[in-house]
């Protein structure tokens, strides 16, 4: 079926290519429609819309092209013919949402769908992921992970590709645990038919196996007895435990290269950052340095999504970038950002036949834009935008800045400033990140604070001490300072904001999610006065109950949750629960009911709490959501919710 979406688009595309030259590459950029003539004219359901084209890749003979679409507020992948013909849609399977997918030859795709489950084997809701197969030859639709009626216990909880196998389209490698004993196996997968043999067994405490350049599964880890193990079987053949590795100690093992001796891992570095280096494992020595960034660390080695080989770092300064280790790769990249200028360029996938790059452009006020960049012609053809209904130019910028806080550290972090308004006496939104350990805000475009900024509020996005990316002792400098340094961070960043002339002082709001949501509760509890109000999603309402959740049904629970907390001080003294009596402000309280990280049920207990407490309290349950509002009705509903809420308290 051909939508009349998809003529639209194939109509757009093609006209990209009679474009003049410029840099030696053909580009022109895009044009809007329907401008709008304000930021406040785009309607709350543009922002809350899921994007209408987005995780593009080309098939690898480069005759399709597959991507996300928005449909009924929920993902569904589109192929179509490189041309635009011949599109069809796939529905995730019932009551889950696509999360990634890719191609596994010219002719099947391979989908992993996510979903929140409550199984009587876990006695209490879960995050499951699957993987599905579509042969498009055949129309055959196959769950690769399907238990046999006999062999298998269980339905595995979590499914993971480790290995695309390269050389071997017609099969992957994938890990499952059809026991749930926290003992992950390997099979060799038929991408058509499903059928699968054991490649490596179970081995306790290793939840996650990994392949070397071969294909040959040579690393493990996972938790044993709550401690951190990793395993790997060495040129010999040999299974060694790095914890008895002098290098392991400051090391962690990232890939392989094509050297059976030598190994790619991460690790601190002589200026106080992470980056990526060759390591010798036979003598534990490091022969070279990959990756190092004099402020940042790197975030993860990129492998290439055909081969699953590392073909690169990615790192954040402001933005989330990737340093090429191919000479070639960084050539082209440059020639590209020559191109189109004060952009982010990614290069996303290769039709090796035509030699063509498809490719994501991204600015602060842009989420991306696709193209296909035909090397041999030097043109650069546009494909689509991921939010097509936002207009870049209405958007607000994002202002990288350096915040004073307390013991005479300064923390980075960013000011949405709303378009056309001058940086005084604002309204504002102090809007604190989840994880909140090695998770970290950037300038790149996000919906919600570009939403709040549209509707004429300031918007900081503090990275406090905790968040990653800025060297292993800032991130260190968190643990165990739940509603303690990290709080104070926060709390100074918003004092910077006064004392600067940037915001009054009668209208800041403290919002945030998950982490975010439970600084934004602290916030109003700690600091008397400071906050007007606060917003709290899927936020952690009762530390304790968490707690106790999470070393009962979590593999390595107990160890994580031992980051926790506050040095010095019991649960319940930092848990906005029990610290309920001390809410200074109006409170929004907004929970999704298949969140499987914080159970909705906490949010709702508060809320009853507040109640109690003759406090003013205001509770929304998101039927559909899951903990990272994956639907754009869950988006919607918070938006709404939330501007209500603000132009009551803090509004104009």
């Amino acid at each position: 079926m051909k939508s009349a979406f998809f003529g639209s688009l194939a109509k757009r595309a093609s006209s990209f290519f009679g474009a003049a030259l410029l840099g030696g590459i053909a580009y022109m950029p895009l044009q809007a429609e329907d401008k709008l003539s304000l930021p406040s004219d785009i309607p709350v359901e543009a922002f809350a819309a899921l994007p209408s084209f987005t995780h593009a890749r080309i098939s690898p003979n480069g005759e399709k092209l597959a991507y996300f679409i928005e449909v009924d507020g929920q993902r569904e992948v589109l192929i179509q013919s490189i041309d635009g013909s011949g599109a069809m849609r796939i529905p995730p399977p019932k009551k889950s949402n696509f999360q990634s997918f890719r191609w596994a030859n010219d002719n099947v795709i391979l989908f992993r769908s996510g979903m929140s489950l409550r199984r009587v084997v876990f006695r209490t809701q879960t995050s499951e992921t699957r993987w599905f197969s579509l042969d498009l030859e055949t129309q055959e639709f196959k769950w690769l992970g399907k238990p046999r009626k006999k062999k298998d216990r269980f339905v595995s909880q979590h499914e993971r590709i480790v290995d695309m196998l390269p050389n071997d389209p017609d099969h992957v490698l994938m890990e499952l645990d059809f026991d749930l004993n926290a003992k992950a196996e390997v099979y060799q997968v038929n991408v058509r038919s499903g059928r699968r043999a054991s490649r490596k067994g179970e081995r306790t405490g290793i939840q996650n196996w990994y392949t070397d350049n071969q294909s040959e599964v040579r690393l493990g880890n996972g938790y044993k007895n709550n401690e951190w193990i990793t395993i790997l079987k060495n040129a010999d053949g040999r299974w060694i435990d790095l914890e008895n590795m002098d290098w392991s100690k400051r090391f962690s093992v990232e890939g392989f290269s094509n050297s059976q001796d030598v190994i790619y891992v991460s690790g601190p570095s002589d200026q106080g950052t992470e980056g990526l280096f060759e390591l010798n494992v036979r003598t534990g020595k490091v022969i070279d340095t990959i990756f190092l960034h004099d402020r940042h660390d790197m975030d993860y080695a990129f492998e290439d999504a055909d081969t699953g080989r590392i073909e690169g770092v990615v790192y954040t300064d402001d933005f989330t970038r990737i340093q090429y280790m191919n000479a070639d790769r960084r050539k082209i990249q440059r020639s590209l950002e020559k191109a189109v200028p004060d952009s982010v360029i990614s290069i996303l996938n290769h039709v090796k036949s035509k030699d063509w790059y498809l490719i994501l452009v991204e600015t602060a006020t842009n989420a991306g834009d696709y193209y296909i960049y035909d090397r041999p012609n030097g043109n650069l053809m546009f494909v689509a935008r991921i939010h097509p209904q936002i207009e870049p130019d209405l958007m607000a910028d994002a202002k990288p800045v350096s915040i004073p806080v307390g013991d005479s550290t300064k923390i980075p972090g960013y000011l949405i400033v709303p378009n056309g308004k001058p940086l005084e006496n604002l309204p504002t939104i102090v809007l604190p990140h989840g994880g909140p350990y090695g998770v970290r805000d950037t300038a790149e475009w996000d919906y919600e604070a570009q939403f709040y900024a549209s509707r004429g509020y300031l918007v900081l996005k503090p990275n406090f001490r905790g968040s990653g990316g800025y060297g292993p002792a800032f991130r260190a400098a968190g643990n165990m300072q739940w509603g303690g340094l990290m709080q104070d961070d926060v709390t100074d960043a918003t004092n910077w904001l006064i004392k600067s002339g940037y915001s009054d002082p009668n209208r800041i709001c403290i919002v945030g999610s998950s982490y975010g949501g439970y600084a934004a509760l602290m916030g109003v509890i700690k600091e008397q006065g400071l906050y007007k109000c606060a917003i709290s999603l899927n936020g952690v309402t009762d530390l304790p109950r968490l707690k106790s959740g999470d070393n009962r049904h979590t593999v390595g629970g107990r160890s994580w949750t031992k980051r926790m907390g506050l040095k010095g001080a019991s649960d319940k003294d930092i848990s906005p629960y029990h610290r309920a009596e001390d809410v200074s402000a109006p409170v929004l309280l907004l929970a999704a009911a298949d969140d499987a990280r914080v159970p909705w049920k906490m949010t709702r207990d508060m809320h009853k709490r507040l109640k109690k407490l003759g406090k003013e309290s205001t509770f929304v349950k998101i039927e559909k959501g899951t903990h990272h509002m994956v639907t754009a009705q869950a988006r919607l509903t918070h938006l709404k919710a939330a501007e209500a809420f603000l132009a009551k308290h803090i509004g104009q």
